[in-house]
């Protein structure tokens, strides 16, 4: 998890997206039907998206000896 939240920039950017998803979808109102609970989903797998994905610049080590 410490290695996730260190790559700041997707993890920033995926909330944020994730945040303006559902704001721009259902405004600043709690999901109601079933529209808004996709809304919700759809929001909230971005923001994980943006919490998983790693920056180009922290790519792994060549593997190999």
């Amino acid at each position: 998890m410490g290695t996730m939240v260190r790559n700041w920039w997707t993890t920033i950017f995926g909330v944020l997206l994730g945040i303006v998803t559902y704001l721009g979808q259902q405004g600043a109102n709690l999901p109601s039907d079933w529209n808004g609970w996709l809304a919700l989903l759809i929001s909230a797998l971005l923001a994980g998206l943006g919490l998983a994905a790693k920056d180009a610049s922290t790519g792994s080590k060549p593997g190999g000896k």
